[in-house]
């Protein structure tokens, strides 16, 4: 065969692809995963859908998210949701506005920062730290949390993402203090779609557990908006009873 009748038959073969074929893997080869919904930009490792990072580790000047996380309880119908503004302040530093409803009551007002600390891109790891004031509009109650943050790339696909830290309930009043433990484990499916498992506690200084399982799906919808859905099981409001709940958390970036 001459090298001629080898280019055309290449070119014949090319053309019985079909039209739509060649859309889809040309859009697949286009997409670029976003960072809606990650805490390293750099490892590309995904942030947990519940207790999320302000912005991924890495973050740079002027970056902003919004996103809205709500929980449905089907047995009193009750819905949690919370509007977040997220900025990138400077490099390294993001801020959060929270606005915390129930139903259609406005009851809190949170503010958070963050700052990395370190990215280690050969040991796939990365560090860093938040922390956020949370004031109840009626009751002017002001609680606060502090965290560590550490993300792992341990294989290809799976990475996980730990927290420690405290929190400090009425610290205007009583100061109450509870320690923090999260910790959530991804598998990458695609560079779409990612599967979790979060688990976040707290331990009070007086030894009551409480917590909160999350399973949960994260799915890049574009290069801009990233949708968290998932079901959990929980005794952080009610540690007596576990609740079931229905999350979502819709994720816009610019």
């Amino acid at each position: 065969m001459t090298y001629a009748h080898a280019v055309l038959g290449s070119s014949l073969l090319l053309a019985t692809i079909p039209l739509t074929h060649a859309t889809e893997i040309s859009t697949a080869s286009a997409f670029v995963e976003p960072d809606a919904a990650q805490s390293s930009r750099l490892l590309n490792i995904p942030e947990p859908m519940v207790y999320d990072l302000v912005r991924p580790l890495g973050v740079r000047q002027g970056e902003m998210e919004i996103n809205a996380l709500g929980d449905y309880n089907p047995y009193n119908g009750d819905l949690s949701w919370a509007p977040e503004l997220e900025y990138g302040l400077a490099d390294d530093w993001a801020i959060e506005v929270e606005l915390p409803f129930e139903n259609a009551s406005h009851e809190r007002y949170k503010l958070a920062i963050q700052h990395t600390l370190g990215i280690d891109d050969a040991q796939g790891a990365a560090y860093g730290w938040q922390a956020f004031v949370d004031v109840n509009k009626h009751t002017r109650a002001v609680s606060a949390d502090a965290t560590a943050i550490h993300v792992q790339q341990w294989a290809d696909q799976w990475s996980s993402l730990s927290m420690l830290g405290v929190r400090v309930h009425d610290m205007n009043r009583s100061a109450q203090v509870d320690y923090l433990l999260n910790n959530t484990v991804f598998y990458d499916v695609s560079s779409r779609l990612t599967l979790g498992l979060e688990l976040n506690q707290e331990i009070s200084r007086g030894g009551t557990w409480r917590y909160r399982l999350t399973p949960q799906l994260h799915y890049d919808a574009s290069q801009y908006y990233t949708v968290q859905i998932g079901t959990a099981w929980s005794t952080l409001d009610h540690p007596e009873k576990t609740q079931r709940l229905w999350s979502i958390r819709l994720i816009k970036v610019f």
